[in-house]
């Protein structure tokens, strides 16, 4: 066993999770008798839809199966909502970051988290890693290891019975008939799904695009990479690079090139003070992530321009990871702005003057931009965005956050122009882009408590409200007596 788990690279950890099938099949099964505790009213009740050509037409579907789209399919499973999908680009257990572009050792958030788990116990995290390790190991863990957190996910898909189709990738929303068209492409090649509601849980980079300085983006393409994107860290050995970026993703990276052996590696930071101050840590309290979006919009900026604007600073396990380094450097106060390259090096000024370096990595976040994202082409020019219905006092004006979409209670996109595109209210933006509205909630492991219910509710409300007509009829048909008719003798005198 121990060569065999080498081979595939697990750990010592991984080989608990091998070997305690047994316990964790006691933790579904505990899950299945704690739902039917908790599981009044136990009915299916959503109509079913047709085109008018007599296709199914889905309930719900939901792009990204990550530990967001998990909690969503969990929460409307869990409200008895029919015919309702997720899709995902990458294969099975491949979902999110956490084997590809995320970078860090353990997860940036407590271990404390609940959300993803349907409100079941034994299903949550916690009960999942002690079952394997056992409550000494849990009381020891400080935060999560990244990769446990993904077998977590994959485990806990499977335990919920989740459906899912992997490899198959969103390429445009379309209005059809009082639905929406799904255009993907999956394994079979491309085909189209009808469905009534779209939830977009589709991470950091699904509100817009990753942001890539212009100087940079004009370099030859072998010269940079964005943290978003594979590096082959294995090439960078000896070779002097430059990590631009001073947030948590750039310092991870930098580690991530210092231990495959580059020569040198300068971070570069254009603040002249280091941010350190973490405001997730202060946002993370009941009051904040159940009600911050029932506050007006004044509020709303007025929290998430000074949150968004201080960028969210690197931790002290990725401190400790480069600080472990002779070769590094972090520079603060430089732009990198002025560079140019022969093809074969690139060359910044700096405050040292022009330095050489082989090999660019780009830490510059995200940019919210619904212009920019292919699936909603056909729906781009109606999304109302926080620019078109707030004005900002002049001292928090802020040209970024106004790109930010302006949704609705239930997550749902807002109209520019009333009535001008009604289906757009069926689409729910579950990703960062709902971070001025909503606070902490689609792109973020410790708000999924709080978001998701609300999510869940805004879209089964609109299901309901839909065909009121339906269930009206419905209940005027309904003849279950609570007894048989009344004996006509007992009223004899």
């Amino acid at each position: 066993m121990s060569t065999q788990l080498d081979d595939l690279g697990l750990s010592a950890r991984t080989a608990g999770f091998l070997n305690g099938q047994a316990g964790l099949e006691e933790l579904v099964a505990q899950s299945m008798r704690d739902r039917a505790f908790l599981d009044f009213p136990a009915r299916p009740w959503v109509v079913p839809h047709h085109t008018s050509d007599g296709r199914p037409v889905l309930n719900v579907l939901v792009v990204g199966a990550g530990q967001a789209g998990i909690a969503i399919l969990a929460g409307l499973k869990r409200d008895y909502v029919t015919d309702i999908l997720a899709i995902d680009a990458a294969p099975r257990d491949e979902e999110g970051p956490w084997r590809d572009i995320a970078r860090m050792r353990v997860l940036r958030t407590p271990k404390q988290l609940p959300g993803a788990e349907a409100g079941l116990p034994s299903l949550s995290f916690q009960s999942w890693y002690e079952t394997q390790y056992g409550a000494g190991a849990w009381q020891e863990l400080n935060k999560i290891p990244r990769l446990e957190w993904r077998r977590y996910l994959s485990w806990l898909r499977r335990a919920l019975d989740l459906p899912v189709r992997n490899n198959v990738r969103l390429d445009r929303i379309k209005p059809f008939e009082h639905y929406l068209a799904a255009e993907v492409t999956g394994p079979n090649g491309p085909e189209v799904i009808i469905t009534r509601k779209i939830v977009l849980a589709t991470g950091v980079e699904g509100g817009g695009g990753w942001f890539v300085p212009s100087a940079i983006a004009e370099l030859p393409k072998h010269q940079w990479a964005h943290t978003s994107e594979p590096i082959d860290f294995g090439a960078l050995a000896g070779k002097r690079v430059a990590v631009v970026g001073a947030g948590a993703s750039a310092m991870d990276n930098a580690a991530m090139a210092l231990e495959a052996g580059a020569g040198t590696v300068r971070q570069f930071c254009r603040r002249m003070t280091l941010q350190h101050i973490q405001p997730l840590r202060w946002m993370g309290f009941a009051g904040f992530m159940r009600h911050f979006a029932d506050l007006d919009d004044a509020w709303r900026w007025r929290f998430m321009s000074y949150v968004l604007n201080l960028r969210e600073p690197f931790t002290q396990d990725a401190w400790t990871r480069v600080s472990a380094h002779n070769n590094y450097c972090f520079c603060l106060g430089e732009d990198c702005d002025d560079l140019s390259t022969d093809g074969r090096v690139i060359r910044i000024a700096t405050k040292a003057g022009r330095e050489t370096f082989d090999f660019i990595i780009c830490g510059t976040g995200v940019r919210v931009d619904h212009h920019a994202r292919p699936e909603l082409a056909a729906f781009a020019s109606h999304i109302a965005t926080w620019g078109d219905r707030y004005q900002p006092p002049d001292d928090t004006d802020d040209e970024r956050l106004a790109r930010f979409p302006y949704l609705q209670p239930s997550f749902a996109f807002t109209e520019l122009h009333p009535d001008a595109c009604p289906q757009l209210a069926n689409i729910h933006c579950f990703n960062f882009a709902a971070t001025l509205s909503f606070g902490l909630s689609g792109a973020a492991i410790r708000a999924l408590k709080y978001a998701v219910p609300r999510l869940v509710q805004g879209v089964t409300r609109d299901l309901f409200a839909s065909d009121a007509q339906h269930y009206w009829d419905e209940l005027k048909e309904f003849r279950e007596a609570e007894f048989p008719d009344f004996p006509l003798h007992l009223n004899e005198r």
